[in-house]
């Protein structure tokens, strides 16, 4: 079974990363071929990744904004490789896979990650998606919650299934903890909090650097992380250099070496004000590290609140410090929630599950389509189909 998997991602972190995840899940089971967009010379970290772990990515070259020819390429794209299905990610993809699914007649299944921006021109675009994606023969919400927000924005519920998203379980060797925090100019004795993602609004990070403020004062040594880059980062430097946290907070940028982040920390905070179902979640829990997080999207159904981290509301910014100084307080129950969090993603987020959900809901999809006549002259080649 071929899939056609396009999707608009330059660096490996989100859906991107599941993308590579599920690739890798069914080798020899699918022929996954990923469509990525391209702007400029150079080639994406998302490509690199993808010839690194040897999936094929096609690419799609997005010669200035708002390139409406990107809808022929890949219409002709989708000729040359003749995929069995189409899956999307996001509202770019979304739209491509409609055209794909209207023209040449094959099966389409998008998947819905929940938005990733506010602003005005963004809830323009998901607006048109909400739209497109009641054309698709399946929508994959990463959440109950998504779900549900979907199933308001007027998507078919028969036509809705929820698959949580899943990280890999890593395995526990022997992470020099010290070193990395030395690494990272950290004391290596005192407490370190992170809070993962892109800068952007609806992430909350300016509730994080407000709450490191009032837990500093409670605990001496702590420290905080944002990982991340993003439109935000100069209101938040701004914001911490105005408390006079510049010791305290420390901003890393971008990571490829998440493993040995999770490794250095205690815990982790998620202030996000919207969410569909955050990956960083997953991994804190996946390395055993305890979450104290907003109650947005999906996040209620990973986090066991009071078992393996904290649930509090949205833009509660006492709420936060309160939860976090708990569990700082408590170096034993902070543990003991850290390994409860391990194993509630080992035993209900595993890339192995999710992979097996997802090929059943092909096979169901197939199953259910019977014309394909539309792509019966096209003739199938196995040379590189790069679309330039």
């Amino acid at each position: 079974m071929r899939v056609m998997i396009v999707i608009d991602a330059r660096r490996v972190s989100g859906p991107a990363k599941g993308v590579l995840d599920f690739c890798e899940s069914v080798r020899g089971r699918v022929d996954p071929v990923v469509v990525a967009f391209q702007r400029g010379a150079e080639g994406t970290e998302f490509q690199h990744e993808c010839r690194r772990r040897s999936i094929r990515v096609e690419v799609v070259r997005e010669r200035y904004r708002y390139d409406v020819s990107l809808v022929s390429r890949t219409l002709r794209l989708a000729r040359v490789l003749r995929p069995h299905l189409v899956q999307t990610h996001g509202y770019k993809a979304d739209l491509l896979g409609f055209a794909i699914r209207r023209s040449l007649g094959i099966p389409w299944v998008a998947f819905n990650h929940g938005p990733t921006d506010e602003g005005t021109r963004m809830r323009l675009y998901l607006a048109l998606d909400s739209v497109l994606l009641r054309r698709a023969d399946q929508v994959v919400a990463v959440s109950e919650a998504r779900r549900t927000a979907m199933v308001r924005t007027g998507c078919p519920p028969a036509r809705l299934v929820t698959i949580h998203n899943a990280v890999e379980i890593p395995q526990m060797g022997q992470v020099g903890v010290s070193q990395v925090r030395h690494e990272l100019g950290l004391p290596s004795d005192g407490p370190v909090l992170a809070v993962v993602g892109r800068l952007s609004p609806e992430k909350g990070q300016g509730y994080f650097v407000d709450a490191m403020a009032e837990v500093s004062r409670a605990v001496p040594g702590v420290r905080g992380l944002i990982v991340g880059e993003g439109p935000e980062e100069g209101r938040l430097r701004g914001r911490v250099a105005a408390l006079g946290m510049q010791n305290v907070i420390h901003f890393l940028g971008y990571r490829r070496d998440m493993d040995r982040i999770y490794a250095a920390i205690d815990l982790l905070v998620l202030p996000s004000l919207s969410e569909g179902l955050p990956n960083v979640v997953l991994e804190a829990m996946a390395h055993g590290r305890p979450v104290v997080g907003t109650r947005v999207g999906g996040v209620p159904e990973v986090i066991d609140d009071g078992v393996t981290g904290w649930l509090v509301a949205a833009a509660d910014a006492p709420a936060l410090p309160q939860a976090t100084l708990t569990l700082l307080r408590d170096p034993a129950r902070c543990a003991a929630m850290g390994r409860a969090a391990s194993e509630r993603i080992n035993r209900n987020f595993s890339l192995g599950a999710r992979a097996e959900r997802i090929l059943t809901l092909y096979e169901d999809m197939l199953q259910h389509h019977t014309d394909r006549g539309t792509l019966a002259e096209i003739r199938l080649t196995d040379r590189s189909a790069e679309v330039r």
